[in-house]
């Protein structure tokens, strides 16, 4: 067996490949990324006018216009600002994933993600349209009442750092291995480091089926968020994961139309156990 060949089956195994989750994801890539297109991009970009409506609205409420302005902005501003959006934008992303795990209807949603019974590259894809459009709506209003707060302030001559068109934060993450957080690739950073940054490691024991990872590393980015609310869980050595849902429940979602439709059938039976209850 050559060299070539067994790098490409450590890097694309075929049990995880050709693994009928996966083919599933395969189909289910198309349809949500022209979701994406169709409703999200244009929603991202409408909220986006945040920013200037709360930084008018500032200015009105206290007849002040930028009372710390900064006209020459020196990189160190530009730095300071692009850390303060990107620590914001993932707090609204891990308080909105914390939520999608403890409100039962947001969990109906959030379970198509968390159904892959492998992990690739594209399960971050793997992602319910209801879920989508609420993530964004979060996300985008908190970086542009941020952003609006920060230009109210200081002026609006500092801008976040890009690297490619991407926010320096973001692009620094995805050096560090982003793409591994969905694979079978185990990537675990020193315990100090795990703490700051959540590692790949430490996102594929949150998709863990093992009851001790229930409702750990929520974070995104940072691992501060899940360190402050005590769900931070930092592997001490290589642990063997099994995804999916408990109790065979991934098979709910082996289809497409499953994966679109499935949250809503069980929302519906949620609303008539209680009304069972009730009478």
């Amino acid at each position: 067996e050559s060299l070539l060949s067994s790098f490409l089956q450590y890097i694309l195994p075929k049990e995880v490949y050709t693994h009928p989750s996966s083919v599933t994801q395969y189909k289910y890539f198309f349809a949500i990324a022209l979701f994406e297109i169709v409703f999200v991009e244009p929603i991202a970009i409408y909220l986006d006018n945040i920013a200037d409506i709360t930084n008018k609205a500032l200015t009105e409420i206290t007849n002040i216009t930028a009372p710390w302005a900064i006209s020459n902005a020196h990189i160190w501003h530009n730095l300071i600002f692009t850390l303060f959006i990107g620590l914001l934008a993932d707090f609204a992303n891990f308080f909105y994933h914390y939520l999608s795990h403890k409100n039962q209807t947001l969990w109906q949603f959030h379970k198509v993600h968390h159904s892959a019974e492998v992990i690739t590259p594209l399960t971050v894809y793997r992602t319910h349209p209801v879920e989508l459009l609420v993530g964004i709506i979060i996300i985008t209003t908190a970086t542009g009442l941020g952003t609006g707060i920060w230009s109210y302030l200081f002026g609006t001559e500092i801008k976040r750092l890009l690297v490619c068109g991407v926010s320096l934060d973001l692009f620094i993450f995805y050096l560090a291995g982003y793409n591994l957080r969905h694979s079978h690739i185990w990537l675990a950073y020193p315990k100090w480091v795990s703490h700051i940054f959540i590692s790949p490691a430490q996102h594929q024991i949150h998709h863990s089926v093992d009851p001790k990872h229930y409702d750990k590393n929520f974070g995104y980015i940072f691992g501060i968020w899940d360190w402050i609310f005590g769900s931070l869980y930092i592997p001490t050595s290589y642990e063997k994961l099994n995804f999916g849902l408990a109790n065979g429940e991934s098979n709910l979602f082996n289809s497409v139309s499953n994966i679109f439709l499935q949250p809503f059938k069980s929302i519906l039976q949620q609303i008539k156990q209680i009304n069972q209850t009730t009478v």
